[in-house]
C-alpha cells in the first residue's frame, strides 16, 4: 500500500501483519471489526452476528477479544 501509495485500510487477521501495517500508518480492520461495524449500521442483528461467531469459533477462526459467552458477546457490541 505504501509503495503504490493506495489510500485504504488493509484488512487482515494475521497478527504480524497488522502490527507492521500499523507501524507504517496504514489502518488495519479485522473480522471482528467487520463485523462489529455490520452490527452497529444495523446490516446483521445480534441474534444473526451470535450465529456468525459460533460459525468461526466452530471453524477454528478464535472469538472477538474477551468474548467466551453471549452475555461477554452482548457486551463487547455493545462497546
Amino acid at each position: 500500500m505504501l509503495r503504490r501509495r493506495v489510500t485504504g485500510f488493509f484488512v487482515t487477521d494475521d497478527r504480524d501483519a497488522s502490527r507492521l501495517a500499523t507501524k507504517h500508518g496504514v489502518t488495519v480492520a479485522t473480522t471482528w471489526g467487520l463485523l462489529r461495524v455490520a452490527s452497529r449500521k444495523c446490516w446483521v442483528d445480534s441474534d444473526s452476528m451470535w450465529g456468525y461467531i459460533q460459525t468461526l469459533r466452530t471453524s477454528k477462526r478464535g472469538n472477538p477479544p474477551g468474548v467466551t459467552d453471549r452475555a461477554s458477546f452482548d457486551k463487547w457490541l455493545a462497546t
